[in-house]
């Protein structure tokens, strides 16, 4: 099984309650306008009951996004508030089946808050599937040239999963990470800072776990590690080739995948030095429990000197 051996601050709130163009209301109206709007959600709630929940909203696209909520009855599209772009977020709250809107690249998109669900996470993406991270690795135990490595995010697979790797990506905390377990035919690991006191903070800062979609695992997917429920932080697994044990992925409640490794078969993955095998007691690779502390990574130089990084 894996395990995990670290949830990002919230960037924005809504904050304005206004009429989307071509309406043009008075400071009055607006008043007016801004009490019937909560006064018509307190309608809603009573004509089709369902539970008030917070609803986060992360925006992984390039530009800001304004959102507005679709009000069905009278047909208004109600400015909600902003939501940064590069990994924003808004929470606020919301009721099921409300149906909200923003536009990218001159085209509406539309986002429904479930139905039964006590909170929600959403990433923004503009229907665009993939979000590609491109890094480069080592390889051969460090024999050979660096080479590159994408990894397409796939943010409607596991949303929560999705926004805690791309934070991580831009805060570059996997920048020089040890690649620590390599076992072929299964996974490989990787995601244990450089940076004593970004382990630190990381492994306290657990996400939640994501709704299990049912997405079936093969190789060269990702997934986040865990020790339990809502225990991801930073250490990411990716399924090897020819995956003797890839029934088992995916039973857990933080195994959902992400993304995947893109040209999987002639990537570098499978030039990563797997020659230390498994973490004890099931191999001869680094302990876990080695890495985090302050001299976790001359452990690893001083122990593993074939070991791959990112």
């Amino acid at each position: 099984s894996t395990t995990n051996n670290s949830n990002s601050k919230l960037l924005s709130r809504f904050v304005s309650l206004t009429m989307e163009p071509p309406f043009y209301p008075s400071v009055r109206e607006k008043l007016l306008l801004t009490v019937g709007f909560l006064a018509m959600i307190m309608a809603n709630s009573q004509e089709d009951p369902g539970k008030q929940f917070k609803m986060t909203v992360r925006n992984e696209l390039t530009k800001d996004v304004t959102l507005f909520w679709e009000e069905e009855i009278d047909q208004y599209r109600h400015e909600v508030g902003l939501v940064k772009s590069h990994g924003g977020e808004a929470i606020f709250d919301a009721f099921a089946g409300h149906v909200f809107s923003y536009v990218h690249k001159e085209e509406r998109h539309f986002v429904e808050a479930p139905a039964d669900a006590e909170e929600h996470f959403v990433v923004l993406n503009a229907n665009e599937e993939d979000i590609l991270v491109r890094c480069s690795t080592t390889a051969k135990g460090r024999e050979e040239p660096e080479r590159l490595i994408d990894f397409h995010v796939r943010p409607n697979w596991s949303p929560r999963g999705a926004a805690r790797f791309l934070s991580l990506i831009r805060h570059k905390h996997y920048d020089g990470v040890a690649i620590n377990r390599v076992v072929k035919n299964f996974l490989t690991q990787f995601g244990i800072p450089t940076n004593p006191e970004a382990r630190n903070e990381l492994s306290s800062l657990k996400i939640q776990d994501d709704p299990n979609l049912g997405i079936p695992f093969v190789p060269g997917m990702l997934s986040f590690a865990g020790s339990g429920n809502n225990s991801r932080t930073s250490e990411v697994f990716i399924v090897m080739p020819d995956c003797i044990h890839l029934s088992s992925f995916g039973k857990e409640p933080w195994e959902t995948p992400f993304g995947f490794v893109g040209s999987f078969e002639e990537s570098v993955v499978t030039d990563w030095y797997d020659g230390y095998g498994d973490m004890p007691p099931d191999g001869n690779g680094p302990d876990p429990q080695k890495i985090y502390p302050e001299n976790g990574y001359e452990y690893l130089e001083k122990e593993f000197p074939k070991m791959d990084y990112i």
